[in-house]
């Protein structure tokens, strides 16, 4: 008895796609390796906005590679020296974090969401944002290494 027709077509259809699924992965790199390749080696990809089960891709944030590193380029940074403006910092913070609920967690985010990038208060790539873990007169002091007590 021989097998039908119906069964080699099955057959080859399965095994057209396996080999396709596993080849699926080297044949298309997924979108931020190549920033991983070095700033994973740096050290400096780690922390909740490096988990790979939240699906961030680092362009989310940062925008498209363009030339770096190679050249200058326009790739987005989030501490004091960066060259977007602190309503661009923010804007990108938003697309994932609500406004409303950051406002609720913690007043000083209305206060200072239109003045400090959140990168100025808080730690984007750490394994854990040193700010969550501070207490009451941890905060107080890093308020006062930019706003000057008088007495």
């Amino acid at each position: 008895m021989y097998p039908s027709k119906h069964f080699f077509s099955s057959l080859i259809f399965f095994t057209v796609t396996l080999m396709l699924c596993s080849l699926a992965p080297s044949l298309m790199a997924e979108p931020g390796t190549n920033c991983i390749k070095c700033h994973k080696r740096n050290g400096q990809l780690v922390g909740i906005h490096g988990n790979q089960a939240l699906g961030i891709l680092c362009q989310d944030c940062h925008g498209e590679q363009g030339t770096h590193p190679k050249k200058e380029s326009s790739i987005n940074t989030f501490g004091a020296d960066s060259q977007m403006t602190v309503t661009q910092r923010v804007a990108v913070c938003l697309t994932c974090h609500d406004h409303q609920a950051l406002a609720e967690a913690e007043w000083t985010h209305n206060v200072h969401a239109s003045q400090l990038g959140c990168g100025q208060c808080h730690q984007l790539h750490p394994e854990q944002d040193p700010i969550l873990s501070m207490d009451d007169k941890q905060r107080s002091q890093l308020c006062v290494s930019c706003h000057q007590l008088t007495q």
